[in-house]
């Protein structure tokens, strides 16, 4: 699995996606996104579209649509309260979605952890570079 830090969304050194992937690869997860209705989004997005628009294809719950994150506050970003599972939307108790990825089945299918997470929390919160990207 690719380490952090990540570097780009889609341009040099290790990018948002491979990193993602490869954590979702290994927890045996990647194939369940596909089944999800914003399927692979940090795939399939230009760096504009990711980095100022909505989770794609979720059109539903209690105020659509969903900002994916804001730039240099991870802490109000949806993407990384998703897969930290907390906040309204998130919370596994209370959430209108709960902890993403949704296909998670702890302990055989594990949610990311904290330390897999920072990275992409520090990657927003450095004004998401994308050196050589586009």
């Amino acid at each position: 699995m690719p380490n952090g830090p990540i570097d780009s969304y889609n341009g040099n050194g290790l990018t948002l996606a491979a990193y993602l992937d490869g954590i979702l690869q290994r927890n045996n997860e990647l194939n369940g996104v596909a089944t999800a209705p914003h399927k692979n989004f940090w795939e399939t997005l230009t760096y504009q579209q990711f980095t100022t628009g909505n989770v794609p294809g979720i059109s539903f719950g209690p105020r659509p649509p969903y900002p994916i994150l804001v730039i240099g506050d991870a802490a109000s970003s949806n993407f990384v309260l998703a897969l930290q599972g907390v906040g309204p939307l998130f919370d596994n108790n209370t959430g209108a979605f709960g902890q993403m990825p949704a296909n998670a089945n702890p302990p055989a299918v594990p949610f990311l952890t904290a330390a897999e997470i920072q990275p992409i929390i520090d990657w927003i919160n450095n004004g998401c570079p994308n050196p050589g990207g586009s």
